[in-house]
């Protein structure tokens, strides 16, 4: 089996597995058992606080990084509308390239009174920026295309702004952007389990919670903590953190190494925006074929890639055409990303049997 699909989820570290297998008490619970796992949390906050680039006490849990765009955007839209003037507009300028955790409450927030939302490349923000901008969204890392995002230049002129960054496939691979006030990341994104993540959020910014229960976490996010999944991603996000360089090498290498098929194949394209791209995701179209058929066609020879992020995929839509390129072209693109578990000898397998697939997928069409 080779799995190149690691920006949807990665494989379990065996850290975050030994974990997963053991018991804990509730971190609520006044008893032993309960004050151990409250301990536990704490450690786990300052240890993944120095990757984060934040003080620990900055750090709130949740489900996942669906859940932290959520309440980062919509605790952050709604404190604006409390802190002033509820008659007061504002506008959100986001990418256009945003996960649709990212989109999807920015939808519903152009639903209600007071809130308009712009989308634009980042190229085109300036153009777009007003007074009235009172939030700024934006990926770090293009879970599509692997398009690096950097927007220094633009926080430090509107210092006002609020500035949201979904970090989901950035965390632990490169740095948290230091303009950022809110940071989302997610466990199952670095070898932890799935349903847990979490976002920074920087002091002095208040948060109107989305969701109303118990007391827990500085009364932003209720409900009781994860807490074998927070320890999982703690070990996890160690692991990763303690041999970053070495994994970004190692997946340049193999990015490099299937990113030749686009002079090796004819009519093969490499999909990105910007000139600077993270070496863990490749989006790539090779012309005359159907993306959905060629990442079947793998999955048969267990190679696994895929069409895109895994939350769009299932809705039939691709981003691509969004980011200006054709319709040919991204119906006809797939998606591969990668992780440090991956290797070398597995690129150069993949390479050649994408190669027979494409040629075996164009000769059947060209018959046809």
């Amino acid at each position: 089996m080779i799995y190149f699909d690691n920006a949807a989820t990665t494989l379990l570290c065996a850290s975050a597995k030994e974990i997963l297998q053991q018991d804990f008490g509730n971190p609520s619970s006044p008893h032993a058992y309960g004050l151990k796992a409250e301990r536990a949390i704490k450690k786990a906050i300052k240890e993944i606080s120095t990757p984060l680039l934040c003080d620990p006490k900055e750090i709130i849990f949740t489900s996942g990084g669906t859940e932290s765009n959520n309440l980062g955007i919509l605790g952050a839209a709604f404190s604006l509308k409390s802190a002033s003037n509820k008659s007061l507009k504002f506008h959100i300028l986001a990418t256009n390239q945003e996960h649709p955790s990212v989109i999807e409450p920015l939808e519903y927030l152009s639903t209600l009174p007071g809130y308009s939302v712009t989308y634009a490349a980042p190229s085109e923000w300036e153009a777009h920026i007003c007074e009235q901008t009172a939030m700024i969204c934006m990926t770090q890392i293009s879970s599509d295309t692997g398009d690096i995002f950097d927007i220094k230049e633009l926080a430090e002129k509107f210092p006002k702004a609020i500035i949201f960054v979904d970090g989901s496939q950035g965390f632990c691979k490169i740095k948290p952007p230091s303009y950022a006030d809110i940071y989302t990341f997610s466990g199952h994104k670095v070898h932890g389990s799935m349903g847990i993540g979490g976002l920074v959020v920087k002091k002095g910014l208040r948060l109107v919670p989305i969701m109303h229960g118990g007391g827990q976490q500085r009364q932003i996010r209720p409900g009781t903590e994860n807490v074998p999944g927070i320890l999982a991603m703690s070990a996890a996000v160690l692991e990763q953190y303690d041999s970053q360089h070495q994994n970004y090498e190692l997946v340049k290498n193999i990015k490099g190494i299937l990113s030749t098929l686009a002079n090796e194949i004819s009519d093969t394209y490499i999909n990105q925006t910007t000139e600077v791209t993270s070496p863990y995701i490749l989006n790539i179209s090779f012309i005359g074929i159907k993306g959905e058929t060629l990442v079947n066609m793998l999955s048969q020879r267990e190679i696994y890639v895929s069409m895109g992020m895994a939350c769009r995929t299932a809705k039939k839509e691709s981003p691509l055409t969004s980011m200006g390129f054709s319709k040919e072209r991204a119906e006809s693109a797939i998606r591969l990303s990668f992780s440090c578990m991956n290797t070398e000898k597995e690129a150069l397998e993949a390479k050649e049997v994408i190669k027979e697939c494409v040629t075996q997928l164009r000769k059947t069409a060209k018959g046809r």
